[in-house]
């Protein structure tokens, strides 16, 4: 199925809708830690329903396939979704942290340029009494 026309390059020639490489990088971690993590634990239960549940025990070895190969695809995308929100949460914090400092920093550049200004003006009156 082809991405849908605002993401493709479309006849009003804008470029696609590409996510950043970290962001992939994030969302792949995640999506592994996931799925080994939940796929650990199906397996787990499956040993587990093999020995004690006669129903579990008919089941085709397909249909056993694949309730583990859905485990482990349930995990990873929790995982990979989780393991975006919190790079994208950290993203944010950093970049209102940047925010701050470069308020801060415009603040003391104005007090420090409003100080340099009255001593301009104090010298300058000083040097005009003297005169």
């Amino acid at each position: 199925m082809p991405p849908p026309a605002s993401t493709s390059h479309s006849s009003s020639g804008t470029p696609p809708i590409i996510p950043p490489d970290q962001v992939s990088k994030e969302a792949t971690r995640g999506f592994l830690s996931g799925a080994f993590r939940f796929t650990a634990i199906s397996i787990l239960a499956h040993v587990l329903l093999q020995r004690v549940h006669p129903v579990y025990r008919g089941l085709t070895l397909q249909f056993k396939i694949f309730i583990q190969l859905s485990a482990g695809t349930l995990g990873g995308c929790i995982f990979a979704e989780k393991r975006v929100n919190e790079y994208n949460n950290m993203v944010r914090r950093q970049q209102r942290a940047l925010d701050r400092s470069q308020r801060a920093w415009n603040e003391e550049m104005e007090l420090r340029a409003a100080m340099e200004r009255r001593e301009m003006e104090k010298g300058s009156g000083k040097v005009a009494e003297q005169v």
